[in-house]
């Protein structure tokens, strides 16, 4: 179905652009900066808008067919074609400062996404356009994509990450629509992609759950999905479609959602709408329930404009996005290891988790919670911060608040957080009574091993109890030494201004309040920033508690949510 909404942003925004009769310059400076400062934005934010330009013109004209429109587009087409890469500065391979020579031709995620836009617009215009575009554009991708990547092994295809989906996805669509069909070079090329493909989905347990962040469920197996239904579409096999997990994946976003404006906000979050085509086609595909969406995706709800993302909202979008799926729902993510409870009678949500600090998009976070109403998480996770040169720097990445354990709930143990790396939660254990109106939900793990640096600690317990019918979360914990003389800094992340009064803590939205009980007096706030992943610099509140022991130190502290 086309729906009308995003049908007229598309072609309001085409016209505007016809108006204004710029097509958006792609900065040199971008290059520049990024090589000595690693700030990525100054070149992102330019060459989104120019993808933006590719995407809305193209898709008005499918629309409309308005001569003006087409004009434009065509310009536009020409200039990507004239790009210095179709890869981002960051992706690029750079050499004692220098971008290496095999720039112009370097498969990253947007280079992929730039053939597979171009290949899809060819297939829905080419009796329109230009003869020489349209070779233009078969050659630009034939230098930039299809030949690079028959030349040479790339890293990307063993990742268990989005990476392998996007880019594996991408040139899948390109070779699908461009290559004569069953000829030795297109399976060939698909044949190759498929170990891409494997590697992605074996990115994933049993359970279905995205580690690295509900955003990223929305790209990497977005991208795994469109191409699944045009291989589907123009061979006749589902195979890709047919796979048991699959279906799980599928219905990961139903599970993760906090509400119909947000999901739990984990790993490298930082989208909080998802494709309203995609999860139409999931619902319809696979028979799974779907986060409650109120309108189809708007056009300016992926910054990166993504044809392939926005062309399926377009025409994939259909009423089962109006259905309601907010009943209570308690899940846990066996593989995963993250539980999360929502729920709507109580007005109540939380969710925590244990894993690993090795998972893509890594976040020092094993044990970390979030707590709240519905519409309020009082108890927050900051999710993705600014993508830089060093937020993906090992050596630098957990300097960063939004990645180390001190931008989440998680305790500093005689002056040390959290560690990366292959560190994991042990004996995690939940417990679902099934009767939430009398029993708790209960959620353990033992954290010892990711505080492995401390080397007074001998063990470290953390217990989270849910009471819904309370609306109240009870966090115990035991931390064990062998020596004497020891700290614990409980510490808790809150977009909200604390009112600390004694043991006592309110936080508050102005329409409901969250109260922390403490077992110690001395609390204080502690106000830190950090920029989002828009770049934006944001403030947030650390609760940090002290306590002081010997041989062993237990704190209960009790959550709970009421009225103003």
């Amino acid at each position: 179905m086309i729906n009308t909404l995003l049908e007229k942003e598309i072609v309001e925004s085409a016209n505007n652009m016809v108006l204004q009769q710029h097509v958006q310059e792609i900065p040199f400076n971008g290059y520049k900066i990024y090589a000595l400062t690693g700030e990525r934005l100054t070149f992102e934010n330019a060459y989104f808008q120019r993808r933006k330009q590719l995407t809305t013109l193209s898709l008005a004209y499918f629309l409309q067919k308005d001569e003006r429109v087409k004009e434009m587009l065509e310009q536009v087409i020409w200039e990507i074609c004239d790009e210095y890469s179709w890869a981002l500065p960051a992706h690029l391979p750079i050499i004692n400062g220098k971008y290496s020579r095999e720039s112009p031709r370097w498969i990253d995620l947007f280079a992929a996404e730039t053939a597979e836009s171009l290949a899809e617009i060819m297939e829905l215009l080419r009796n329109d356009l230009s003869a020489l575009l349209i070779d233009r554009m078969e050659e630009e991708i034939e230098r930039r994509v299809l030949i690079p990547f028959e030349q040479k092994k790339w890293e990307w295809e063993n990742l268990d990450n989005n990476w392998s989906a996007v880019i594996a996805g991408s040139i899948g669509i390109v070779v699908l629509n461009l290559l004569e069909k069953n000829s030795t070079r297109q399976r060939n090329i698909l044949d190759r992609l498929d170990r891409s493909f494997r590697s992605y989905l074996s990115g994933f347990g049993a359970d279905g759950a995205c580690l690295e962040g509900v955003g990223y469920w929305g790209y990497g197996f977005g991208y795994y999905i469109y191409f699944a239904e045009k291989y589907r579409s123009i061979l006749g096999n589902d195979y890709y479609l047919s796979i048991d997990k699959v279906k799980r994946i599928a219905e990961f976003p139903f599970y993760a959602m906090v509400n119909k404006n947000s999901y739990v906000p984990f790993s490298d979050y930082s989208q909080p709408e998802l494709p309203s085509g995609l999860l139409s086609f999931c619902s319809h595909e696979f028979d799974v329930k779907i986060p409650t969406l109120e309108i189809i995706s708007s056009l300016n709800f992926d910054h990166c404009y993504r044809f392939a993302h926005i062309y399926r909202n377009l025409v994939w979008t259909t009423s089962s996005i109006n259905e309601h799926h907010q009943e209570n729902a308690i899940h846990y993510f066996e593989q995963a290891e993250w539980l999360t409870v929502r729920l709507p009678k109580f007005d109540l949500y939380f969710a925590t988790k244990g894993g690993s600090n090795q998972e893509s998009h890594n976040h020092n976070d094993i044990g970390h919670f979030v707590f709240g109403s519905m519409e309020t998480l009082y108890l927050t996770d900051l999710g993705a911060g600014e993508y830089t040169k060093d937020y993906f720097n090992e050596k630098e990445r957990y300097k960063f608040l939004p990645t180390s354990s001190e931008g989440h709930s998680l305790p500093i143990i005689n002056g040390k957080l959290q560690v990366n790396g292959k560190v994991q939660a042990k004996n995690v254990r939940m417990i679902d009574p099934g009767e939430i109106e009398t029993a708790p939900v209960t959620f353990s793990l033992d954290l010892t091993d990711t505080y492995n640096h401390v080397r007074s600690l001998e063990g470290y317990n953390r217990n989270l109890s849910l009471f819904p019918s309370k609306k109240s979360l009870i966090v115990k914990e035991c931390f064990r030494f062998n020596q004497t003389s020891n700290q614990v800094i409980e510490s808790f992340v809150t977009f909200y201004k604390p009112k600390i009064n004694g043991r006592l803590v309110e936080l508050s939205d102005g329409n409901s309040k969250c109260m922390i009980e403490f077992d110690t007096d001395e609390i204080v706030e502690v106000e830190q920033f950090y920029n989002t992943h828009n770049g934006n610099r944001q403030k947030i509140y650390l609760i940090k508690a002290l306590y002081q022991g010997d041989f062993t130190i237990n704190t209960s502290i009790r959550f709970l949510i009421g009225e103003v």
